[in-house]
């Protein structure tokens, strides 16, 4: 039996900026400090300090906005949301408020996207493109969700009293909005569509956040769904489909750089001292002990860090080591510019090893750990799981 400690600080849930691993074998290096899970950083409290425009029509100006979220927000679609991609903006101007935008009328719904552009037209204006949308929702400071860090669940209610940083009014409070722009199908898992932003009032928190977005056919009618009107040359910027990855593939970290990873993770930190990764014969010894003979045709064991492609969007970095008289299997989500963070660990108190990885590249969404292949206790999987968590588990 192994006396064990789970560190399981998962857990959230092929976009620009990510360096290419190249082919197994090759060598990444993870720059500063790993970022920490999104359960683990305590809910700021949902202020404001952001006022509405003063005219019906709000100016934004020319500059730079990073679109999407980060690996392991709460919410996050991979397949959908871009990975902190930074697009620079020229100036437009958009709709203080949802079409008429007259205060005191009710928001215009149950139109067909083309139809709302053709309510746009009629008043010289088009329909806005998501990315602009997603600008004029995030403010000039980035924010998660309009004019806030967090859901303020009366924004629902009160849309008006909730403006952007830029001054513009309900965005993503308690309706869905059509924009010009269509959602490039993945693979085959998401059919191409178009694109629509913001949330409606019943929502949960995570959908009301500016990088929200969903696919939903230009024909479809709803008393959810209205429309705001842009001005000026349209930022015609599209949003990249993710692909496919292989499934698995074996690259070089260095120990030492490890070691700076895990000691930047607060509950990981004791286990940063000494490490090493488990001798490429360790296979051999996990399944001997199970006089199990091999491992399950199609299975392939490693001691060697895996970058995983559980789907398009997304890519995870699982490594196996020992330190000092522990043993340690830990998921790590990765971002752009080879930055990285903390996704679940689970930590083997006084269990030397060896522990290796198996997987079979047909399998997408789980691989498995072992010290004893296959033995009740000394074996587990690491999933990844609806809500887009990363989970291990011993079994």
């Amino acid at each position: 039996m192994l006396f064990f400690a789970t560190t399981c600080v998962a857990c959230g849930s092929g976009d620009a900026g990510f360096a290419d691993a190249g082919p197994a074998g090759s060598t990444i290096a993870p720059r500063g400090d790993v970022m920490e899970a999104a359960e683990n950083v305590a809910a700021p409290a949902a202020s404001s300090s952001a006022r509405a425009a003063d005219k019906e029509v709000v100016e934004i100006p020319a500059g730079t906005t990073r679109l999407g979220s980060t690996p392991g927000d709460k919410g996050r679609d991979p397949l959908l949301e871009a990975t902190q991609l930074e697009l620079s903006f020229g100036a437009f101007d958009v709709d203080r408020d949802l079409y008429p935008n007259k205060p005191g009328e009710r928001p215009r719904t149950s139109v067909a996207r083309s139809e709302a552009a053709a309510l746009c037209a009629e008043r010289g204006r088009r329909l806005c493109a998501e990315v602009e949308w997603e600008r004029a929702c995030k403010g000039p400071e980035g924010d998660v969700f309009a004019g806030r860090t967090a859901w303020d669940p009366k924004c629902a209610g009160a849309p008006a009293e909730c403006p952007s940083g830029f001054g513009v009014l309900s965005m993503g409070t308690s309706i869905r909005e059509w924009t010009a722009s269509d959602v490039a199908p993945v693979e085959d898992i998401v059919a191409g569509a178009a694109s629509v932003r913001g949330g409606r009032g019943d929502a949960r928190d995570v959908d009301h956040r500016c990088a929200h977005r969903s696919s939903v056919s230009p024909t479809a009618k709803s008393d959810d769904l209205g429309f705001r009107c842009c001005g000026g040359e349209a930022n015609v910027q599209t949003l990249p489909a993710p692909k496919w990855q292989p499934t698995f593939r074996k690259v070089d970290l260095a120990a030492a750089k490890l070691a700076e990873m895990l000691k930047s993770v607060p509950q990981l930190a004791k286990s940063a001292d000494r490490v090493h990764y488990f001798e490429d014969s360790a296979a051999k010894e996990v399944v001997a002990r199970a006089d199990a003979g091999d491992a399950p045709r199609g299975i392939e064991l490693t001691t060697s860090p895996l970058l995983w492609n559980p789907l398009p969007g997304e890519e995870i970095l699982v490594v196996v080591g020992h330190a000092g008289d522990d043993s340690f299997i830990v998921a790590f989500y990765r971002l752009p510019e080879e930055r990285y963070r903390i996704g679940s660990s689970l930590v083997l108190r006084k269990e030397k090893g060896p522990i290796v990885l198996g997987y079979d590249g047909s399998v997408k969404r789980r691989l498995s750990w072992a010290s004893c292949w296959g033995c009740a206790g000394e074996s587990g999987l690491i999933a990844y799981r609806d809500e887009n968590r990363v989970v291990i588990t011993q079994e």
